[in-house]
C-alpha cells in the first residue's frame, strides 16, 4: 500500500528539507525568505491520457512488426550484406560469420515467394519515415518522463533498495553520469523498471543487476546521508548499504556473464567498468569493458541497423535507437579507458557502419538543472538557471571527437609501425598533420551552444557534459602536440614552438574551465575523465617548470598558480576516486625533483667556494621562498613574486640508448601521458624483471601498450598539402611563448 504523500513546496523539495505545507508560504520558505510555490498535481485526466498514448504507441509498434511491409522487406533478402548475421530458431539476432560452425542463415523465404521482390516495391514498403519515427520516440520519451516523475514515490522496493532512496540515486545518475556516455536509454529503462516492479513482467531493458550497478555508482555523490538515512530505520549505515549494493551487483554481474548476452548486461558492465577505474581497480575495469565489447559484437551492435532491419522483422524503432546509442557508448568509453590506461583501443570496428543520427532528441531541449540530493550545503550554492541540455548533440560530437582520439592513439602513440597513404613523409608526421587539421575543422563546425571560447569563459558553467566535451578537446590538443614539443632534433624549430604554444594555451583553457566548473557545481561532481584532463594539463605546467632556463620569469608564477589549483582538484576528488592517487604521486615525485635541484642551486650560490661554478658560467639565481601545498599536504617552497630557474635534465631521450642500464625516469622531461598505465606478467615473471624498465621496453613487452613518452622527430614540409595551422582554435595567448606565460 502506497504511503500518503505530504504536500511539499518546490523550494523545500529542491533543498530536500522538511516542509510543513502551510499556505500561502511554508515556515521554511518564510525563514529563508524564499519564494514558496506548490506545484499543481497533474489531473487524473492528464495521467490517463499519457497512459492511453503509451498504449497507442505500443500497439503501433506491434502492428509495424506484423505489417506487410515488414514481410516484404524480409523477402527481398539477397544474402550479401547480412552474411555475418545469424538468426536463431527463436528469432534472436547474433553475429556469426559464415565460417562459423554455428552460423544460421536468414529464415526460409520460400513460403513468401509470392511477394514481389523488385527494388521499387522494397522502397515503397519501407517502414515509417524518419520524421514519423522521430515523433513517436520523442512522444514516448515525454510520456515516460512524466510517468517517471509521477510514480517515483510509489515505486515498489527494487532489489532491496527503499523507494525513496531509489528516487534519489536515480536522479543523481540521470543528472551527473548519464549525459556523458548515454549508456542507458532512459525511457525504456524506467518503463521496464515500473513494469517489473508493479506487474512482475519480464523486462527487456531493465535488470536487477543493471539497477544495482547504477545505484551503487550514484552513492558516491551522497555527501550527507544523515539527511535522509537513519540506521534505526534501515538496520544498516549508509556506508554499509553502499558496500552491500556494490557487492551484490558484482555477484549478479558475474552470473549474468554466463548467460547469453543481453543489452542490460552490456550496460551494467560498462557502468561497473567506469566505477572500478575511478576506484583504482584498473584491471577489473579493463576486464569488464572487454566483456562488454565482446558481448556487443556477439549481438551485432556494430552492424548497420539498416541491414538488420532488412533481415529481421522483430526490431522496432526503439530497438534500433537503443542499439545505435549503445554502440557509440561502447565506442566512446573504449577510447576514454584506453587513453587513461595507455592501451590500444579495442572497440574499433563498426564506426563507419552505424549512423550517428539519433532520432529521439527529446533531451536536446529538455531543461537541465543540477540535482544535489539531500545535501544541506546545496542550499548555499548559487541559483542555476534551467538550461537546455543539448544532450544528444553533445554526445554526438563526443563520439566524433573520440574518432580523433582513436587516431591519435593508433597513429602517434602506438609502438607499432603505421601505414599512411603519403609516401613523401614519415607516416607519423603525415598522421600528425592530418589529425591536427581535421581536429580544428571539427571544432570550427561545433555548434555554438557546445563551444566555450577560451577568451569568453562564462561565470556559470554550462551543463557538465558540455564542459567535459570542451575539456576533452583541449586535452586532445595537448596529446597531439606534446610528442613534437619534446622531440630532440626539432625542439627549437618554429613548428615545435608553435606546438608548445598550443599545449600551453590548452592548459590555461583547461585551468579556466575547471575554475568555472568548480565555482558552479563544486568539486564533488568532477568525473574521472575530467580528472584525466586535469592531470594532462598539470603535466604541461610541470614540463614548463622543468625546462625553464635563464632569468626568473613572471610566467613561472602563473604556471605555479595553475599547477596548485590543478593539484587541488586531484586531491579533493581522490577521496571518492582513489584511482587518482596514482596521478598525484606521479606529479608529486617530479615536483620534488624540481625543488631538490633548486635547493642544490641555492646551496651552490650560497657557498661558491666549496662548489665553484664552471669557467664562464654565472652563479645560479637565488631560490624561491614561501609555501605552496601539493600532493597530500606537502609544502613546496616558492617565492610570492617569482619562481626562479629550474635546470633541464642533463640527458635527453635517445631511442638507441639501452634504458635497461640506467634510470629512465631522469631521461624524459614530460611526465607520462597515461597515468594509469601498468603491466603485469604474473608474480613469477615479474620477480626476475628490473623495476626501472623504460616505457619503451614496457610497451614492447606488453605489445598492446601505448608509448607514454612518444617523440616525433621530423621537419614540417613546405608542401601546401600539409598545411600546418595548429592555432586556428587556440588564438588566445601571447606571441612570445618563451617570455610569457599563458
Amino acid at each position: 500500500m502506497a504511503r500518503h504523500q505530504k504536500v511539499v513546496c518546490s523550494s523545500c523539495r529542491r533543498r530536500k528539507t522538511k516542509c510543513d505545507g502551510a499556505s500561502p508560504s511554508c515556515s521554511a520558505c518564510v525563514a529563508s525568505a524564499s519564494t514558496c510555490q506548490y506545484e499543481k498535481a497533474p489531473s487524473l485526466a492528464y495521467v490517463r491520457s499519457l497512459q492511453a498514448r503509451i498504449r497507442e504507441l505500443e500497439a503501433r509498434g506491434r502492428d509495424s512488426d506484423s505489417s506487410p511491409s515488414a514481410t516484404v522487406l524480409s523477402s527481398v533478402f539477397n544474402g550479401h550484406d547480412g552474411d555475418s548475421i545469424s538468426f536463431h530458431a527463436e528469432g534472436d539476432l547474433s553475429y556469426h560469420n559464415q565460417t562459423s560452425a554455428i552460423h544460421e542463415g536468414p529464415p526460409d523465404t520460400s513460403r513468401q515467394s509470392s511477394h514481389p521482390t523488385s527494388e521499387s516495391l522494397a522502397s515503397r514498403a519501407t517502414k515509417q519515415s524518419t520524421a514519423s519515427i522521430r515523433h513517436s520516440l520523442v512522444a514516448n520519451a515525454v510520456a515516460q518522463k512524466n510517468l517517471e516523475l509521477l510514480n517515483a514515490s510509489a515505486i515498489s522496493p527494487q532489489a532491496d533498495v527503499p523507494p525513496e532512496v531509489t528516487s534519489i540515486l536515480l536522479q543523481l545518475h540521470w543528472c551527473w553520469l548519464h549525459p556523458s556516455f548515454l549508456f542507458v536509454y532512459r525511457p525504456a529503462f524506467t518503463r521496464d523498471m515500473l513494469r517489473s516492479a508493479q506487474h512482475g513482467q519480464k523486462a527487456k531493458y531493465w535488470s536487477a543487476t543493471l539497477f544495482k550497478v547504477l545505484c551503487a555508482h550514484s552513492c558516491r555523490f551522497i555527501r550527507a546521508p544523515e539527511a535522509f538515512w537513519s540506521p534505526d530505520n534501515y538496520a544498516e549505515t549508509f556506508s554499509q548499504f553502499s558496500t552491500r549494493l556494490m557487492s551484490e551487483a558484482k555477484a549478479l554481474l558475474a552470473l549474468e556473464t554466463l548467460n547469453p548476452p543481453a543489452i542490460p548486461t552490456i550496460q551494467a558492465l560498462l557502468q561497473q567498468s567506469a566505477r572500478d577505474i575511478a576506484c583504482g581497480r584498473s584491471s577489473a575495469a579493463w576486464l569488464y569493458s572487454g566483456m562488454a565489447f565482446r558481448m556487443a559484437i556477439d549481438l551485432g551492435l556494430h552492424v548497420s541497423p539498416d541491414d538488420l532491419q532488412r533481415h529481421s522483422t522483430s526490431l522496432s524503432a526503439e530497438d534500433v535507437e537503443i542499439r545505435k546509442r549503445l554502440f557509440w557508448s561502447l565506442y566512446a568509453w573504449d577510447k576514454h579507458i584506453s587513453l587513461y590506461l595507455g592501451r590500444m583501443p579495442n572497440f574499433t570496428m563498426g564506426a563507419e557502419n552505424v549512423s550517428l543520427e539519433f532520432l529521439d532528441d527529446f533531451t536536446e531541449e529538455d531543461l537541465w538543472e543540477p540535482f544535489y540530493g539531500p545535501e544541506p550545503a546545496s542550499a548555499e550554492r548559487p541559483s542555476y538557471p534551467p538550461t537546455p541540455g543539448h544532450v544528444v548533440s553533445c554526445f554526438t560530437q563526443l563520439c566524433k571527437l573520440c574518432v580523433f582520439i582513436s587516431r591519435v592513439m593508433l597513429d602517434l602513440y602506438s609502438p607499432q609501425p603505421i601505414n599512411h597513404p603519403s609516401s613523401s613523409l614519415d607516416a607519423r608526421a603525415a598522421a600528425f598533420v592530418t589529425i591536427d587539421r581535421d581536429l580544428h575543422e571539427w571544432y570550427k563546425a561545433l555548434p555554438l551552444f557546445l563551444q566555450i571560447p577560451s577568451d569568453k569563459i562564462p561565470e556559470i558553467s554550462p551543463p557538465p557534459h558540455i564542459t567535459s566535451l570542451n575539456l576533452m578537446y583541449h586535452t586532445t590538443l595537448i596529446l597531439l602536440h606534446r610528442p613534437y614539443v619534446v622531440s630532440g632534433q626539432a625542439r627549437d624549430s618554429d613548428a615545435a614552438q608553435k606546438s608548445w604554444k598550443v599545449c600551453r594555451s590548452a592548459t590555461t583553457t583547461i585551468y579556466h574551465l575547471l575554475q568555472m566548473y568548480t565555482k558552479t557545481f563544486g568539486f564533488q561532481h568532477i568525473t574521472y575523465m575530467n580528472s584525466y584532463c586535469t592531470y594532462t594539463a598539470a603535466t604541461t605546467a610541470v614540463y614548463q617548470l622543468e625546462t625553464s632556463e635563464g632569468e626568473p620569469r613572471v610566467s613561472d608564477q602563473v604556471v605555479w598558480t595553475e599547477l596548485k589549483f590543478l593539484l587541488d582538484i586531484l586531491q579533493r576528488t581522490s577521496t571518492t576516486m582513489p584511482g587518482l592517487n596514482r596521478s598525484i604521486d606521479i606529479i608529486r615525485s617530479r615536483i620534488k625533483k624540481i625543488l631538490d635541484r633548486q635547493v642544490s642551486k641555492q646551496l651552490d650560490s650560497l657557498f661558491p667556494a666549496s662548489n665553484p661554478p664552471a669557467h664562464g658560467q654565472p652563479p645560479a639565481s637565488p631560490g624561491p621562498s614561501g609555501k605552496h601545498t601539493v600532493g597530500n599536504g606537502e609544502d613546496l617552497t616558492m617565492d610570492d613574486a617569482s619562481v626562479s630557474t629550474f635546470a633541464r635534465p642533463s640527458s635527453s631521450f635517445s631511442p638507441g640508448r639501452d634504458l635497461l642500464a640506467e634510470d629512465w625516469r631522469d631521461l624524459d622531461d614530460w611526465l607520462p601521458a597515461f597515468p594509469g598505465q601498468d603491466i603485469s606478467f604474473g608474480s613469477e615473471v615479474m620477480l626476475d624483471m628490473p623495476e626501472n624498465l623504460s616505457p619503451r621496453t614496457r610497451s614492447s613487452l606488453m605489445g598492446s601498450n601505448l608509448y607514454p613518452h612518444m617523440q616525433l622527430n621530423f621537419t614540417m614540409p613546405d608542401d601546401p598539402t600539409f598545411d600546418y595551422t595548429p592555432f586556428s582554435g587556440a588564438s588566445s595567448g601571447p606571441q612570445q611563448c618563451d617570455d610569457h606565460g599563458i
